[in-house]
């Protein structure tokens, strides 16, 4: 019974997550720099599938640099704020960390740009998936390697397949490389986390926690509702504006490119 409620609070959160950390990473700092510098947004996409933004004529950083520091200012967050104590808290650094890695995948595998800066963001962001992998399994007090691999698969790897499948079902763009962009280094990762010394998670004991309650399910999926009603009424209402003032936003494709999701 534990093991489904990690499953369900898993399916419940992932979309929130994935989504949030789109938007505190890809959107929110184009919208900033709009307001305190006055610059005009020259590109806005706010959809089911993510939230970008473009402010001015090129973005100010390379490639996946301003993300990648976005990330690690979040997950420094809620590590020092103690949100790692609660499962969500572990995911979401481990959702941040694979958010910021995206942009350097793309620049490697598709793109064949291989630069240090790119390489070394790698790293950095497998990090941040490894560390919240841990966070996660210090919860659950597992000691043996296999249950805390097939754990991490079930509240972390198995969702996030089932976002994709989602995702396929709306874009008709999404393939299986896309897929493997997910859920490669998530796997990657786990086994990382998984084949840490239990010990070193022993010595956190205090924080080990039983199960999963009721209230953390059902309040990831109020929060999961919340936020698709939010972005349903966002889409409508713009759906509803002239042609032309569309036109002007979309003038860039999104962060990730086309043939990546293929």
């Amino acid at each position: 019974m534990r093991w489904v409620r990690l499953f369900l609070l898993g399916l419940a959160s992932i979309y929130p997550l994935y989504w949030t950390s789109q938007f505190a990473l890809f959107f929110l700092p184009a919208s900033l720099r709009a307001i305190f510098f006055r610059l005009p947004l020259t590109f806005v996409d706010i959809s089911f599938l993510q939230a970008t933004a473009l402010a001015g004529e090129s973005e100010p950083f390379p490639t996946g640099l301003e993300s990648l520091l976005l990330a690690l200012l979040f997950s420094f967050a809620i590590w020092y704020l103690r949100g790692d104590k609660f499962f969500t808290g572990g995911l979401a650094i481990l959702i941040l960390g694979q958010t910021a890695l995206l942009p350097f995948l793309n620049q490697l595998l598709w793109l064949r740009q291989f630069l240090l800066a790119s390489i070394f963001g790698v790293f950095l962001s497998m990090g941040l998936i490894c560390f919240g992998s841990y966070r996660i399994l210090v919860q659950t007090g597992c000691a043996d390697f296999v249950d805390r691999l097939a754990l991490l698969s079930l509240f972390a790897v198995l969702p996030e397949a089932a976002l994709w499948f989602v995702f396929r079902m709306q874009y008709s763009f999404f393939g299986a490389k896309f897929l493997l962009m997910l859920l490669a280094p998530l796997y990657l990762g786990a086994l990382v986390a998984s084949a840490i010394p239990p010990g070193l998670a022993r010595n956190s004991a205090k924080t080990i926690r039983s199960s999963v309650s009721n209230g953390e399910i059902l309040a990831s999926l109020a929060v999961a509702c919340l936020l698709f009603a939010a972005i349903g009424l966002s889409s409508r209402s713009s759906s509803q504006q002239p042609t032309a003032n569309h036109a002007v936003l979309q003038v860039r494709p999104s962060s990730l490119s086309s043939h990546a999701l293929r």
